[in-house]
């Protein structure tokens, strides 16, 4: 049965697919389980907050190097090394006793994902059309999230599977340590794939001038993203600590409740594109990041564990299924010669105020009692959220730029 011409991709474009979930099937043992890491190791709060921020420090300063580096190696290469550094980063932490050596690590990982984040949304754009670029980012997004409920779920396993086995307790260093290591090979394998890919015609020279051609767009459409990090650094990273703290939530089963998460985002990101096709992409993503802000507060101070569980599914689905229809919207309202540089520009603000937040919510958690220091964090997260969705429906809905179209090539 033949696919829809909307679900028609490239040969590069579905190795890039696999490539993302193997990727994603690491990075859920990585998420799920450093902070636990760092408490077993007996980490204190506040280098825990200075660790997460780290990743974002590392994007911020590798980010246009990176953005650089891909218009003189191609966007292939650059995934490739990306790829590599994100396996060696995440292969360091699990291998790491001491608070330097994580920090060092957790540096490398972050430098690994900023190389593929500046490189991953210009290499759909290039290995896709106008019929098929909102499918191609929103599948990719859902194997993304959809290798997240695989390895949530196999991570929640992998400490007691092997406390059991040796005799330890399933809080140790050692079994934690077990999981982040089957992260590590999962990072590996999504390197195979990499090096099948084929370049597409003039990938090379995509980021050819430093200067912008449209910065007053480009700072449009960054600004509710660096929204976004600001409230995103301040809880998101600290959802498990908060659940497990708050309702004395097993690893298995905040495994399990991470990975029906990720599945529920991964739905939320294949109904996209219909949701593109009858309201149109600005409204779209007006429409998704606005209805996830009550799920949010009830997340943040619901007394029930239902409840909460609940709102995190479809907060989640529904606050990270917009992001490949605004991706798609913002790579085909740039020109060209612009795309690099934002590829690069929007993760680095996105990280810095990610980073920032990061520093508070660790200096906040430091000196406050648990349920106060998360009460305040999440009204927070909400304000700068709020303020996000606002911003969106001034760039966008009010028509700032328009529905000004850039023409592509049919690849």
């Amino acid at each position: 049965m033949a696919f829809p011409m909307h679900w028609k991709f490239s040969r590069s474009a579905l190795l890039f697919l696999l490539t993302s979930f193997t990727f994603g099937m690491g990075a859920a043992q990585l998420y799920l389980y450093l902070n636990f890491y760092l408490v077993a190791l007996e980490v204190p709060p506040h280098l825990q907050g200075l660790i997460n921020a780290l990743p974002s420090l590392a994007f911020i300063v590798t980010a246009l190097p990176g953005a650089v580096l891909s218009s003189r190696i191609g966007l292939t290469r650059t995934l490739q090394l990306g790829g590599l550094l994100t396996f060696l980063g995440l292969l360091g932490i699990a291998l790491s006793t001491s608070t330097l050596s994580i920090a060092l690590s957790v540096l490398l990982e972050g430098a690994g994902a900023a190389l593929i984040g500046v490189a991953s949304a210009p290499f759909m754009t290039r290995h896709s059309n106008d019929n098929t670029r909102v499918s191609l980012f929103s599948l990719q997004l859902a194997l993304v999230t959809g290798a997240g409920f695989l390895g949530n779920l196999l991570g929640g396993l992998i400490p007691q599977l092997y406390a059991d086995a040796v005799g330890v307790p399933v809080q140790s260093v050692a079994a934690v340590r077990v999981a982040l290591l089957c992260g590590a090979v999962f990072q590996l394998l999504s390197l195979i794939p990499t090096l099948f890919m084929v370049s597409a015609r003039g990938e090379k020279p995509l980021t050819r001038h430093s200067r912008l051609e449209q910065p007053g767009k480009v700072l449009v459409f960054i600004l509710p993203t660096l929204l976004l990090g600001l409230g995103a650094g301040l809880t998101i990273p600290y959802i498990n600590l908060f659940i497990e703290g708050k309702f004395g939530v097993s690893y298995s089963s905040l495994g399990a409740l991470f990975a029906w998460t990720s599945l529920t985002t991964a739905a939320a990101a294949l109904i996209q594109p219909k949701l593109v096709q009858k309201f149109g992409e600005v409204r779209t993503v007006l429409l998704v990041q606005g209805a996830s802000l009550p799920f949010l507060a009830i997340l943040g101070f619901s007394p029930s564990l239902l409840l909460v569980s609940s709102s995190l599914f479809i907060r989640g689905a529904l606050a990270n299924a917009a992001s490949p229809v605004y991706s798609a919207y913002t790579m085909r309202q740039l020109s060209e010669a612009d795309r690099g540089i934002f590829a690069a520009l929007s993760p680095m603000a996105w990280s810095g105020a990610f980073a920032l937040s990061n520093l508070l919510s660790g200096w906040i958690r430091s000196r406050l009692p648990f349920s106060s220091a998360f009460d305040l964090l999440f009204t927070l997260t909400l304000l700068f959220y709020v303020a996000s969705v606002g911003t969106l429906f001034w760039a966008l809905e009010r028509g700032k730029f328009g529905q000004k179209r850039v023409e592509e090539q049919t690849l």
